[in-house]
């Protein structure tokens, strides 16, 4: 399974994504993470469905108060990533 998710709020210039990969190393998933030119942070997960959910929990309750909301797209298909890496 594979799941984009778009973060929306102050989630640049405050650590997002170093936090963001440091939540995922906890859980048995791939992808990346990176900040966008409008100003939010896309994450990619790769794995079980429950796995990613669990993750995008995790990654939302360490950068509560940074984010607003955010937009999940679920994608049936195989892995594209083989460790979880943010992009610069």
């Amino acid at each position: 399974m594979r799941s984009r998710i778009v973060y929306y709020g102050r989630v640049q210039g405050v650590g997002f994504r170093w936090n963001v990969a440091d939540v995922i190393k906890h859980f048995r998933l791939t992808g990346t993470v990176k900040n966008l030119a409008d100003g939010t942070v896309e994450v990619f997960l790769e794995g079980d469905l429950e796995e990613i959910k669990d993750g995008k929990l995790a990654i939302e309750g360490r950068m509560n108060g940074y984010w607003i909301t955010n937009e999940i797209e679920f994608k049936e298909g195989k892995s594209h990533f083989s460790t979880f890496s943010i992009i610069e």
